[in-house]
């Protein structure tokens, strides 16, 4: 390879490099104020992991529940990574994660957990991570369901996301949301 064409590659490389480095889910730490009662939105980090599993163990009873080290390889990369809960009186209520593309073009949701007294901020969770995936130019969102669980699949229809490819006997479903042509989702709601 010759040396003009060496140093174009090279030059390429780097700005393929420094344009998706500069591509990621901002998320701020902030107050908000939902039915009259006050909660902190904050991002879930390692350190976060055993008030996660503990909210997991009581949002579900079954195989679906995650331990420490599940939540560690899941959160490991936090360029890829997004997983943040609402807190109340510095208690964990629910969470959400997700983890995205490189070129935050897609984005799958991989846990959204809320304790049994609070089923009512799973959807203010969602909203939230779809809210921020929007601005930052995701075009898709997908989540895995299992074929047993009717809830959580009619939970994410209700919010606008579609099943793909139905096959009568899979275990597990996918479903995606279009955010591309869900631009006005908050103006119909």
């Amino acid at each position: 390879m010759g040396p003009m064409l060496k140093k174009f590659k090279q030059q390429l490389n780097l700005k393929i490099k420094l344009a998706f480095q500069e591509k990621q889910l901002q998320f701020e730490n902030r107050n908000v104020s939902l039915a009259g009662q006050n909660y902190f939105l904050c991002r879930n980090v390692i350190s976060t992991i055993p008030e996660m599993v503990a909210v997991e163990e009581r949002a579900h009873n079954d195989e679906d529940v995650w331990n420490y080290n599940t939540f560690q390889i899941k959160m490991k990369d936090q360029n890829k990574t997004l997983y943040f809960g609402l807190r109340q009186n510095d208690e964990l209520l629910g969470f959400i994660g997700c983890r995205f593309n490189l070129q935050l073009t897609r984005l799958r949701i991989m846990k959204l957990s809320v304790l049994p007294e609070h089923k009512e901020l799973a959807s203010f969770l969602l909203d939230i991570l779809l809210d921020r995936a929007q601005e930052s130019g995701v075009s898709s969102v997908f989540v895995q369901v299992r074929s047993d669980q009717e809830k959580e699949a009619a939970f994410y229809q209700e919010h606008g996301f579609k099943k793909l490819h139905p096959e009568k006997n899979a275990a597990v479903s996918e479903y995606q949301l279009l955010l591309s042509e869900n631009k006005d989702r908050k103006d119909n709601e």
